[in-house]
């Protein structure tokens, strides 16, 4: 039986208990669980004794997400590497089901699934804006126009990481996004059309804290992809300045609404740059209106 490293960063976290009982109670039993300690301030060592002889417990000083998956992945001895996010849940099944997708196709280097979203206190959000599209096989166009693999629903091969390399430590957020680019760049996921865990929505979550912060990683990130990637760019120009056009114009609309229309004309006039579309003339027009003539 094949081992599953599962690698759960954690800081200041009040869910990880959930997140570590959820991994216990897997029906797939061969998994070695790396909790790593990015820093906390709140005696997380001691919290952690009832678990000590089931988890491998890591510390580093405060280096953010990636140095934490950084170190769990270099200190993980499983075939295979999973991801939980420390506020987030796995249903029991989860592992068995994914780990089936690579007998079926022995070419996927990596699986995901789809998910719930839940409240801050465990309640399923019903209809919830964000879905997650299942696609399997070459999903690097997919993931590149929409960012859907999220790494607690993503289990991979370890043998993935010759090519892939480890997550960025210089990114300070969407660290993710970017290592997953690189992974759907170089191997075929497998999906399990099934809802395997629980992603936790709440405000304190790093992912909701700096929209500037975000959406210029997320720009800069899908640049330096298309940079290093000219074929992929040249098959695909029209879609990807589609897409880009559309993040510089979310970029630009999150501006406008927190009042900050110098910044906001700035990311419309770089969609409009990536292909004429009206929503953005129209926005550019509107930051130079003074607001005593709009419309109200």
């Amino acid at each position: 039986m094949k081992k599953v490293s599962v690698i759960i960063p954690t800081y200041n976290c009040p869910y990880l208990g959930e997140a570590i009982e959820s991994v216990l109670t897997q029906t797939y039993k061969n998994i070695e669980i790396i909790i790593v300690d990015d820093g906390t301030t709140n005696n997380l060592k001691i919290s952690l004794e009832k678990y000590k002889n089931r988890i491998k417990y890591l510390y580093q000083e405060n280096s953010g997400p990636a140095a934490a998956r950084n170190l769990g992945m270099k200190n993980a001895t499983g075939d295979y590497i999973a991801f939980l996010d420390a506020d987030d849940i796995w249903l029991p099944e989860k592992v068995e089901k994914q780990l089936a997708i690579f007998e079926e196709n022995s070419d996927f280097g990596f699986a995901y699934c789809d998910n719930y979203f839940i409240t801050k206190t465990g309640k399923t959000i019903e209809n919830y804006i964000r879905k997650v599209k299942l696609v399997k096989g070459d999903i690097l166009l997919d993931f590149f126009l929409d960012f859907f693999l999220i790494t607690s629903g993503i289990i991979l091969k370890r043998e993935c990481l010759e090519k892939t390399g480890l997550f960025d430590e210089q990114l300070p957020v969407g660290e993710d996004f970017e290592f997953f680019l690189r992974l759907c760049r170089h191997y075929k996921a497998g999906v399990v059309k099934k809802k395997l865990y629980n992603r936790r929505v709440w405000q304190e979550s790093l992912s909701k804290q700096d929209y500037e912060l975000n959406k210029k990683i997320d720009i800069e990130t899908l640049k330096k992809f298309i940079s290093v990637n000219p074929a992929f760019y040249k098959k695909y120009r029209k879609v990807i300045r589609k897409r880009m056009a559309d993040l510089y114009f979310k970029f630009g609309y999150a501006y406008r609404m927190h009042g900050e229309n110098l910044k906001a004309y700035f990311q419309f006039v770089n969609s409009l740059k990536c292909g004429f579309n009206f929503k953005a003339f129209k926005n550019v027009v509107l930051c130079l209106v003074p607001c005593g003539f709009r419309r109200q």
